[in-house]
């Protein structure tokens, strides 16, 4: 995205995405601000994340989101859904910006505290404290 485009301010991060995998489980990572055309780009990688592998296992950090509008959140609580339809799960670790969006989402989208903790519990190693 370039800092020109309607709704984006130069002195915020463009929209980015990253995936990594993890065993079975894909992790996309979120910079920026996911508003407009982001949307957009978020659902596509959501798309092809969800049908790669069925039952699909997704985990989607916020943590490093500067901004979510309404669309965006739409995406993440459609992608939830379809994610449990597929018998499969998706859990979002949200940021202090972005956790606004769990406030809303009407108990639809899993959260975890940490990626870390997310990445475990799909891929069925949950931690267990030691001691």
């Amino acid at each position: 995205m370039h800092p020109s485009e309607p709704g984006i301010h130069e002195s915020d991060p463009d929209f980015d995405i990253r995936l990594d995998r993890h065993g079975q489980v894909v992790l996309l990572s979120l910079t920026g601000r996911l508003e407009g055309v982001a949307c957009l780009v978020l659902q596509q990688y959501l798309v092809n994340a969800l049908v790669a592998r069925i039952p699909p296992l997704l985990a989607v950090d916020l943590r490093s989101l500067g901004a979510i509008d309404e669309h965006g959140r739409d995406i993440l609580r459609s992608a939830a859904r379809h994610a449990r339809v597929s018998e499969g799960r998706m859990i979002v670790v949200y940021g202090k910006s972005a956790a606004r969006a769990s406030d809303d989402d009407g108990g639809e989208i899993e959260a975890a505290g940490t990626v870390e903790d997310a990445l475990a519990d799909l891929s069925g190693t949950s931690r267990w404290p030691s001691g």
